[in-house]
């Protein structure tokens, strides 16, 4: 059960920061307000990193409250 629910989120993952690199990339519009010129990669990369930190606390929380909600 565990291996499952590691490959779904690796899965769920990929897909989710695949599509939001790819859509800061793709499109001018998004580029010029998320992307500077000069940092380009730097700031994809920052985008990505705190894009995962925000998931995975959401994630984790979920779990937290529903471990403590399960106890009583």
């Amino acid at each position: 059960m565990k291996n499952l629910f590691s490959n779904l989120l690796k899965k769920v993952f990929k897909k989710v920061i695949n599509k939001s690199v790819n859509e800061v990339v793709n499109d001018p519009e998004v580029q010029s307000s998320f992307v500077p010129v000069d940092d380009s990669k730097k700031a994809i990369w920052k985008f990505v990193i705190q894009t995962l930190i925000s998931i995975l606390t959401a994630i984790l929380t979920a779990l937290g409250a529903t471990s403590c909600v399960s106890h009583f």
